[in-house]
């Protein structure tokens, strides 16, 4: 009875070859592992008693016969089979190649098998080297070699399933586990703590998940489990305390020491599947969510980079504007572009800025600032807006200097972008009325204009992209004046007045 068969084989085309073969024998696909070198065999020879080895011939730099008799040795198998498929040229038969390809060796039942393989000649001797009545009656007429493409089904077989480490010093209790989850997943297995970190080290399997007994001499698996977690290479494994040590306090020091789960023996095979397939679908959550998070990271350093090319292109002509500002004669004319254009320029700025603000990573930098200053500068910057509308600004609080301990640039950004739009949600021939106050350790700003808010858009006017008028905006002005009021320790509101005009207050911290 042929349960357990390995095909080791550098070539993954030959492996899946074999194994489709061996598939349409009848042979269980549960019975057949694939492995490609021979560290992996041996490991795999831990976990099972092999019945049946099919071997390349350069697999090892050791004699194929004495590897043979090695696996045999540590999977505790009395009598092992060995197909070797050779990827030498048989010299003595190279005029008939398509007729002689088996080579019977004359010690312990072994066959060789020349190219080219054609797979009526493979069953024949896999029937010579086992007599196993499902590849006696087998034949096959199309005698395609193992360079056919391959089917779906032998694919499937060796698709890259996530690797498990099993650590357990009896071999039982490997069998146990292994035998529950091999035809999910690659089990490996490791005898005790120190044959378990060296796997770990070598980075070569790239283990996602440890199933960990603790009662181990030498080294248990509260030890094993402390070194793991203290690699930054194994650190992100997730570890599984199997044991029979089923008091809370035990339960308790093993999530203590960073594993995520805890199974009593003896094993439940439904338990152990379920809880091993929910941590490895965890684990593969969080390689994903790493994985974007390093997007995000590169999409956010791609964002600034696009800032800062905008930022440099618009300042060209700006500074062109700027330079020309001298050459006019009217100086007050001159004096009010230059202001304009220079807000324009730190305008530009503040879309780093707002970026920043968003991320967390804005570090602020007040000084004392004349608010009276800032308005007037956003007043006039709609001048031409409010003219068109004949809209006209009543001024309160005016006569006293009012100075707040701020970011001019932000808080010119906030009431450039409250004030514009009041005045394009102002009706015609409406006075717009403009408050300053001090308020104990507060200025306060409020800003009170003819028509209102619709109902549906109050709820959310703060939030991103909301906008009463997508022509004009895109959404973006009374939520980037909430982030840059609150990082500068204010705050801002509004109020529905009798349903007929919209109110705006915005308090900053006093000088």
């Amino acid at each position: 009875m042929l349960e357990h068969i390995l095909i080791v084989d550098e070539s993954r085309l030959v492996r899946e070859a074999i194994a489709k073969i061996l598939l349409s024998c009848g042979v269980n696909k549960a019975a057949i592992a694939c492995i490609e070198n021979a560290d992996d065999a041996r490991e795999y020879a831990q976990l099972s008693a092999l019945s049946l080895l099919i071997c390349a011939d350069n697999i090892t730099t050791e004699n194929t016969l004495n590897f043979r008799d090695e696996l045999a040795e540590i999977s505790k198998s009395k009598q092992l089979p060995l197909l070797v498929i050779s990827h030498q040229i048989d010299e003595q038969n190279s005029a008939s190649l398509t007729t002689v390809t088996i080579k019977k060796c004359s010690l312990n039942d072994s066959i060789c098998l020349f190219p080219p393989f054609k797979k009526q000649h493979v069953v024949d001797a896999l029937f010579e080297l086992t007599k196993e009545t499902i590849f006696e009656h087998y034949t096959q007429a199309d005698s395609d070699a193992i360079s056919k493409p391959l089917t779906d089904e032998t694919s499937a077989l060796l698709e890259q399933k996530p690797t498990i480490l099993v650590v357990d010093d009896e071999s039982s209790n490997i069998d146990v586990a292994a035998g529950n989850l091999r035809n999910i997943y690659r089990v490996m297995a490791a005898k005790s703590g120190e044959h378990a970190l060296k796997i770990v080290d070598n980075r070569k399997h790239d283990i996602r998940l440890i199933l960990l007994d603790i009662m181990m001499p030498d080294m248990d698996g509260y030890q094993v489990c402390k070194s793991l977690k203290a690699n930054d290479a194994s650190a992100n494994i997730p570890v599984i305390f199997l044991s029979a040590k089923a008091l809370v306090e035990d339960i308790k020091y093993g999530f203590d020491l960073g594993a995520v789960d805890y199974i009593t023996k003896p094993l439940n095979g439904d338990l152990l599947r379920a809880r091993v397939a929910t941590h490895i679908r965890l684990q593969q959550q969080k390689i994903a969510l790493a994985a974007q998070i390093v997007t995000l990271e590169e999409n956010a350093k791609l964002r600034e980079d696009i800032e800062k090319i905008t930022q440099h292109d618009l300042k060209a002509p700006l500074n062109n504007i700027l330079f020309e500002t001298y050459r006019l004669t009217d100086k007050k004319a001159a004096k009010s572009i230059n202001r304009a254009v220079n807000n324009v320029v730190n305008m530009v700025n503040n879309s780093l800025n707002l970026y920043k603000i968003e991320q967390g990573i804005y570090s602020l930098m007040p000084q004392v600032t004349s608010l009276n200053v800032l308005i007037n500068d956003a007043i006039n910057a709609v001048s031409n807006l409010s003219h068109d509308k004949n809209i006209q600004f009543v001024l309160s609080g005016f006569e006293i200097e009012h100075s707040i301990m701020a970011e001019p640039l932000l808080c010119l950004s906030i009431f450039n972008n409250l004030i514009k739009n009041a005045v394009e949600a102002s009706p015609e021939s409406q006075n717009i009325t403009v408050a300053l106050a001090h308020a104990s350790d507060q200025v306060s700003f409020q800003l009170t204009n003819h028509g209102i808010i619709p109902k549906s858009m109050r709820s959310t006017l703060f939030e991103k992209y909301t906008s009463s008028n997508h022509s004009t905006g895109i959404g973006l002005g009374t939520y980037s004046a909430q982030l840059m009021t609150q990082v500068q320790h204010g705050e801002i509101s509004f109020n529905i007045i009798d349903e007929q005009q919209t109110q705006f207050i915005v308090k900053l911290p006093a000088a």
